[in-house]
């Protein structure tokens, strides 16, 4: 009896550690995902962008033809006289506009077409009646 008790009371508690064991990796592997604040200040100095995968398809469709309506000549990069003549005509107040051209003041000669859907999205989310933020350029939203 002494043995049978002796392996039940062995097997778990090394059922235990183990648990214990597979709780501490899983511990460490997020924490090693998890960015850093060293980077998370990086992130913040960098111009908002997004990729093609992160549009749904309506966006996909009209910030594309948005786009090479902008740069009919494929040049990537759209100058900050044409991406101003271009917002102005999204009905927005101009303080609203000032909010998200604030974002992208740092972009010096104009943008990128990553950081040009970043700035559709930011005017779709103000058309809604939403406040701008640097976060509400990776929330999806309806292009009107």
């Amino acid at each position: 009896m002494n043995k049978l008790k002796t392996t039940f009371l062995r097997s778990h508690s090394t059922k235990h550690t183990d648990d214990r064991r597979s709780q501490q990796f899983a511990k460490k592997l997020t924490a090693s995902q998890l960015p850093s604040f060293d980077d998370a200040e990086a992130n913040v100095n960098e111009l908002p962008a997004l990729c093609m995968d992160e549009l749904s398809e309506t966006e996909k469709l009209a910030y594309r033809t948005w786009w090479k309506d902008l740069d009919p000549f494929s040049i990537g990069h759209l100058d900050n006289e044409a991406l101003l003549k271009f917002v102005r005509g999204c009905c927005l107040p101009d303080h609203k506009l000032a909010q998200i051209l604030q974002l992208f003041k740092d972009a010096g000669d104009g943008l990128s077409e990553q950081q040009f859907y970043a700035v559709l999205r930011l005017i779709g989310h103000a058309q809604n009646g939403r406040t701008i933020s640097r976060d509400m350029v990776f929330l999806g939203g309806k292009a009107k």
